[in-house]
C-alpha cells in the first residue's frame, strides 16, 4: 500500500504526541537513539579529581598510596573533606602543596589512617545511612576504638558525623560507590575520657577541667573515675568548666572543693554521666529527657545552641560551650554550669 505524505505526517505527529505524554509521566523518553546514561562511569578517585574543591583530598590520596584502593571495583562510601576542611588542620596536612612535600613515613602513615577513617564498606546513599555507629576501613589500634564513626540524623535534616561534621553535598555517584562531600576532616579519637580531662587540665596555656579532675580524683569518686576510664565503655559526659565549679562553691558557701561532702560530690558527679549512650549534640532534641547515673537531665535545643538542666538547677540551664569531644570510649560536652540533682 502506498503511503501518502499527508498520512505519514499524521502518523508521525501521533507518535510524537504519545511520546510526549509518556515522557510527562516519567515512563520513557523518545529519542532518535537509545542513549541510556546508565551507571556512573567515573570511579571515586576520578570523581574527586573532577571537583576543584577536593584537590587537597586528591593530593592526600596520592601521598597515602590509596589511589588503587579507591578506584577499584569494590563498592565503597567515601566522606570527602573539602579544601577548606583540610585548611583547618595543622601543617603539613592543611593543603595540597604541603601534603605533596611530606617525606616522613610516620606522617604518611598518619595521613593514610585519617583517610581510611573516611571510608565505609558498601554503597550507602544519604537516605541509607542510619543514626548508628559504622566501622570504617581504618585498621583498629590494639584495645582502642579508633576506627568507628557515628552518624546522626539531626531533626533539622541532613547527615552529621561524629557530631561536628556535616555532609555538605550528598550522593555523588561513582562507578564503585558513592561520595559524600563533608565540611570537616574526620579525626579518629586517641584518648579515653579521663585522658581528655587530664590533658586539658595540664595544658600550658588556658588549662581547663582542673577542678573536675580534682573532684574525680577524690577517693569517694574512684568508682566513677574507673568507669570513665573503661576502654569498653560508651559514655556521654557533661564536663563543667573551672568557672562553673567556682560558681558552685560560691553558691554553697565554700572556698574549696575539699569542703564539699563526699556524698554530695558523688551525687553531683553522677548527674553528669550518661551510661551506655554516646549522645552527640546532633542526636539531642528540644525538651528531651536523658537518664544519668543519678536521675534525669533535660535537654534544650535552639538552632545550634544546646543546653542541659538538672532538677536542682531550677530554670537556669547550663550551656554546652564546646560540644562533641570524641573519646575512644564516649563523647564529652563542655558546659558552663554544674548540674545539680533534686535537693
Amino acid at each position: 500500500m502506498k503511503t501518502t505524505p499527508h498520512l505519514l505526517t499524521r502518523v508521525l505527529t501521533r507518535a510524537w504526541m504519545i511520546c510526549a505524554v509518556l515522557a510527562s509521566l516519567g515512563l520513557t523518553a523518545c529519542d532518535d537513539d537509545d542513549d541510556d546514561s546508565g551507571p556512573a562511569q567515573s570511579n571515586i578517585v576520578q570523581v574527586a579529581q573532577s571537583n576543584s574543591n577536593l584537590t587537597t583530598l586528591v593530593a592526600a590520596v596520592q601521598k597515602a598510596d590509596l589511589g588503587t584502593t579507591l578506584s577499584g571495583t569494590t563498592e565503597l562510601t567515601v566522606f570527602a573533606p573539602t579544601n577548606d576542611a583540610f585548611a583547618q588542620l595543622p601543617a603539613p596536612f592543611n593543603n595540597a602543596q604541603n601534603i605533596n612535600g611530606i617525606t616522613d613515613q610516620n606522617q604518611i602513615a598518619t595521613l593514610r589512617g585519617i583517610l581510611l577513617y573516611h571510608v565505609l564498606a558498601g554503597d550507602l546513599n544519604a537516605n541509607e545511612l542510619n543514626a548508628q555507629a559504622y566501622t570504617t576501613q581504618r585498621p583498629a589500634s590494639t584495645g582502642i576504638n579508633d576506627n568507628t564513626v557515628y552518624i546522626s540524623k539531626p531533626a533539622a535534616g541532613g547527615v552529621a558525623i561524629n557530631g561536628n561534621t556535616r555532609v555538605a553535598q550528598a550522593d555523588v555517584d561513582a562507578s564503585n560507590g558513592v561520595v559524600h562531600v563533608i565540611d570537616r576532616v574526620l579525626l579518629p579519637p586517641s584518648q579515653r575520657i579521663p585522658e581528655i580531662v587530664v590533658a586539658r587540665a595540664s595544658a600550658s596555656t588556658n588549662p581547663e577541667f582542673t577542678l573536675l579532675l580534682q573532684a574525680l580524683q577524690r577517693p569517694a569518686a574512684s568508682a566513677l573515675l574507673t568507669a570513665a576510664a573503661n576502654a569498653g565503655a560508651n559514655l556521654t559526659v557533661f564536663a563543667p568548666t573551672d568557672a562553673a565549679f567556682r560558681a558552685l562553691l560560691q553558691q554553697l558557701g565554700f572556698t574549696s572543693l575539699d569542703q564539699v561532702p563526699n556524698d554530695v560530690l558523688v551525687r553531683v558527679l553522677q548527674l553528669h554521666i550518661v551510661n551506655n549512650a554516646r549522645a552527640f549534640s546532633t542526636d539531642l532534641t528540644n525538651n528531651q529527657t536523658v537518664a544519668t547515673l543519678n536521675g534525669n537531665v533535660t535537654i534544650g535545643v535552639n538552632n545550634n545552641a544546646v543546653t542541659v538542666r538538672g532538677a536542682g538547677n531550677g530554670n537556669t540551664p547550663a550551656n554546652v560551650v564546646t560540644a562533641n569531644l570524641l573519646a575512644t570510649n564516649g563523647v564529652v560536652h563542655v558546659i558552663d554550669r554544674v548540674l545539680l540533682p533534686q535537693p
